[in-house]
């Protein structure tokens, strides 16, 4: 084709190539029937037969040249696979652009830092549970064993609670404990020098957290110790320091008003 002829699209060659086609097998058709009228009157069956055969091949073949010719099959298939080929490379530019592999490893690696701190915080956090859970029931059996009169069983249990908060850095109950602690040596041979420091021990503490209540309640012990090492004055001023901490209306400051009035 000259570079000035003019150019069809797709379709209209394949509509003008099935206009062709048409008289064609119409020719061809009559062609074979009047071939086949002449080998009847001749009694050439064989022939007949292969002649037949020969049209419905050819029939066949005319048929998938239409089907191809309609659908337009030739120039649809490469413009299929550019299309493909096309919508492939904007994929490639997209993942590229968006660095995909390596916010997938970022995903993961946070993934990961996520479920070791998830795996880690619960192991820490039941042991100090534990280890109060134990500090307390510790100093509940040492005021039953202290109630019971078995008062070294009853320093044994509390000094074993005291390890365990000073270990835990609870103050508080460090403070309460050593009060405990104190309770139990006074009833033992030789007990009072270190009840009467364990007492101050706790009194330093629960200045330090504000406490004044029990700050109060350890006074009024420390007064009993210094009443039964025979120091009456002192025991007196210590009751009436626990009498300004105490308030007014607990049972703790009723007690130490009758020990006071007793003592007058």
């Amino acid at each position: 084709m000259s570079p000035g002829a003019p150019r069809f699209p797709p379709s209209l060659n394949a509509l003008a190539d099935r206009e062709q086609l048409r008289p064609r097998l119409l020719a061809f058709v009559g062609l074979w029937f009047l071939v086949a009228g002449m080998l009847a009157a001749l009694g050439i069956g064989i022939v007949l037969f292969a002649s037949l055969a020969v049209l419905l091949v050819g029939a066949a073949v005319a048929g998938g040249i239409a089907l191809l010719s309609r659908h337009d099959i030739g120039h649809k298939l490469p413009a299929a696979r550019e299309s493909a080929g096309r919508a492939s490379r904007r994929l490639k530019a997209r993942l590229d652009e968006q660095d995909l592999p390596q916010r997938v490893q970022r995903s993961a690696a946070l993934a990961s830092h996520r479920a070791r701190a998830f795996v880690a915080v619960p192991k820490s956090k039941p042991v100090a549970v534990d280890e109060h859970r134990r500090a307390r029931q510790l100093n509940q059996l040492g005021a039953q064993l202290r109630r019971e009169g078995d008062y070294e069983q009853a320093a044994e249990r509390h000094g074993a609670a005291l390890a365990i908060v000073r270990e835990l850095g609870d103050r508080r109950v460090e403070a309460l404990t050593l009060n405990n602690l104190a309770l139990a040596l006074v009833h033992t041979r030789g007990g009072v020098p270190a009840a009467v420091e364990h007492f101050e021990q706790a009194l330093v503490l629960l200045a330090e957290l504000g406490d004044e209540e029990r700050e109060g309640q350890v006074i009024a012990n420390l007064a009993f110790v210094r009443r039964r090492q025979g120091r009456d004055e002192d025991a007196d001023s210590l009751l009436s320091a626990a009498l300004d901490k105490l308030p007014p209306e607990s049972s703790a400051y009723r007690q130490v008003e009758d020990q006071l009035r007793r003592a007058s």
